[in-house]
């Protein structure tokens, strides 16, 4: 009996074997479609970086918001056909990497899953939008929440790069509290308490969630989104309590030893939600969606919680109100 199994036990080592092999799949697949969207036609022209990077970076304190702007505008933008072939086809490669059958080749992809996600976090995403800028790259404060697509899906790209890099011997889902377990209950608690931030008990802050959106949908549908958002902008109080509360509730519902199915359950609808009425399939239908935003890898992080909740087949139904013969 190797060390693994004698350490993890039979029951647990299934569900870390099915858990590493699921989210390596969906990792990689995630970093496929990416490198697909990377080849819309609209990414070879000046609107990628206009609309796209641009207001990405003005996130970014100096001096490297103006290094980033400077770079951009002098090298990508003229030349932007030229650099977005690299762009796809690295992604591309990252995805074919980490979905290969031999070790080696799947960690090298995750070595350049987890290096090439942290580049994208800062320059691509502008760290997560936690926060805002304005006056030409002074940094304040900005309204970073989960339905808005916090803490950047890049960043949630690299932590489960490092995930899998882990050897299996490393991944313990028993105890209060298990990194790998608990990872998706984590993210939900802090995305609960940076819900409670003074911006987004107001309009303006709210208007950053679904107002915002409208951007990611084609004009066909907004009326799917317009009404919530026009609620959320007239009563910020009452909505802002809501959507702390049902963060809230997720973190607690896939959280802990003892499997609650009903936690899974409820937190998937949730990340359902928010993925169409407040990320817009991350813009996936506009022509300029570069990845499919934050739901999708949040729930490969409640993957080890949710095989977890699997009935254990070694152990025997029993009937609780047998019937007595006559």
């Amino acid at each position: 009996m190797s060390q693994t199994l004698t350490t993890l036990g039979d029951r647990t080592l299934g569900v870390v074997s099915s858990s590493r092999r699921f989210m390596r799949i969906g990792l990689g697949a995630l970093w496929v479609i990416d490198g697909a969207l990377q080849l819309q036609p609209a990414m070879f022209t000046p609107s990628f970086p206009v609309n796209v990077v641009g207001p990405a970076l003005q996130s970014l304190p100096n001096p490297i918001y103006g290094y980033s702007l400077s770079i951009l505008q002098t090298y990508i933008i003229p030349h932007i056909s030229a650099w977005n072939i690299p762009f796809a086809f690295l992604q591309l490669l990252i995805g074919v990497l980490i979905l290969s059958n031999r070790h080696t080749l799947r960690a090298l992809g995750l070595a350049l899953s987890l290096v090439w996600s942290g580049f994208l976090w800062v320059f691509g995403e502008g760290l997560g939008g936690i926060y805002a800028s304005t006056m030409g790259g002074g940094v304040f404060p900005g309204t970073p929440s989960l339905l808005n697509g916090f803490p950047g899906a890049a960043l949630l790209y690299a932590w489960l790069s490092i995930i899998l890099l882990l050897p299996e011997r490393m991944w313990r889902l028993e105890g209060v509290f298990s990194p790998i377990r608990d990872g998706a209950a984590a993210l939900f608690a802090v995305s609960t308490l940076v819900q409670l931030s003074p911006l987004m008990w107001t309009a303006y802050g709210q208007a950053s969630i679904f107002t915002a959106n409208l951007d990611n949908l084609p004009p066909q549908l907004w009326f799917t989104v317009e009404g919530i958002a026009h609620f959320s902008v007239s009563h910020p109080v009452t909505a802002n309590t809501l959507e702390a509360l049902a963060e809230g509730l997720a973190a607690l519902g896939v959280w802990g030893v003892t499997p609650k199915r009903w936690g899974y359950i409820y937190a998937t609808i949730l990340l359902g939600f928010t993925w169409w009425f407040s990320l817009g399939l991350g813009g996936l239908l506009t022509g300029l969606g570069t990845d499919p935003n934050t739901p999708p890898l949040i729930l490969l992080l409640m993957t080890p919680y949710i095989l977890r909740c699997r009935p254990d087949p070694a152990k025997p139904n029993i009937d609780r109100n047998p019937v007595k013969s006559p």
